[in-house]
């Protein structure tokens, strides 16, 4: 079930990525499925409680998944040999390094909640400078069995190991790993090896105006887990994270459509 439904969050992502623009893309990749299916499994294997305070360090990591979206930026910007390569690992290191300094912090949902606001509103800021390339034609991805495989297996391996983890490691890892950004790594790894490293910034750069959903999903599910249960607590936070991401979309859409008539 992990496998068969992560694989379909990615290719799905990619799918809309070619039609609808990176930057639409990257505010769509803040759909919360990907913490939601970490926490969701957590949930049931560790228990509705452990999941429940996991959601709140997993606010924490979403902070690390914007640290983590800023250095394959710049890494993949400055990087003349294996870039992607290159760009993977610097961008998980900083991920690991800020998860390793919000861990440190007060684990409380307010604090954290805090945490990634700053960082939302920096990313946002820094990602200005980000040039979105113009709308030239893309060749479209053969859907292959190599490419499908790689996506699929991808995403399947963080989610599986970062559920695997959660025992080990105790709800506060647990919840900042399930922050990774397990649907929009493999996406911007897709598009900067199929097109070119522009279109991946592209992606990046809608990225902190899709966050507020994931946030949503996971203050939601830090809640109301322990009250609703796995099933119930989860279904609840993901529809309010999509009643979010929808305005949102809306709001970007009709500001689209505004600049050519201006």
């Amino acid at each position: 079930m992990k496998i068969l439904v992560t694989a379909a969050m990615v290719l799905a992502l990619s799918a809309i990525s070619e039609r609808v623009g990176p930057r639409t893309a990257g505010i769509l990749a803040g759909f919360p499925l990907g913490i939601a299916v970490s926490l969701f499994f957590i949930g049931l294997e560790q228990g509705a409680a452990f999941a429940a305070q996991s959601s709140v360090s997993a606010i924490g990591g979403l902070g690390a998944a914007l640290v983590f979206c800023a250095a394959y930026w710049q890494a993949s910007a400055r990087l003349t040999v294996m870039n992607a390569a290159g760009s993977s690992v610097a961008a998980i290191l900083a991920f690991l390094g800020a998860a390793a300094i919000i861990r440190a912090l007060p684990q409380d949902r307010w604090v954290l909640l805090g945490v990634v606001a700053a960082l939302t509103v920096a990313a946002a800021f820094a990602f200005r400078g980000i040039k979105v390339e113009g709308g030239g034609t893309r060749p479209r991805i053969k859907l292959g069995p190599r490419v499908l495989a790689f996506r699929a297996g991808l995403a399947s391996a963080l989610v599986l190991l970062i559920t695997g983890l959660a025992g080990v490691v105790g709800e506060t890892w647990a919840g900042l790993l399930s922050g990774f950004p397990v649907t929009l790594y493999p996406v911007l790894l897709i598009a900067h090896l199929t097109y070119a490293k522009e279109v991946a910034h592209g992606i990046i750069k809608g990225f902190p105006f899709g966050i507020g959903s994931l946030v949503i999903c996971a203050l939601a599910a830090s809640a109301l887990l322990e009250p609703l249960g796995v099933y119930g607590g989860m279904a609840a936070a993901i529809a309010l994270a999509g009643i979010y991401l929808a305005t949102v979309s809306v709001v970007v859409r009709r500001e689209g459509s505004r600049k050519p008539a201006a």
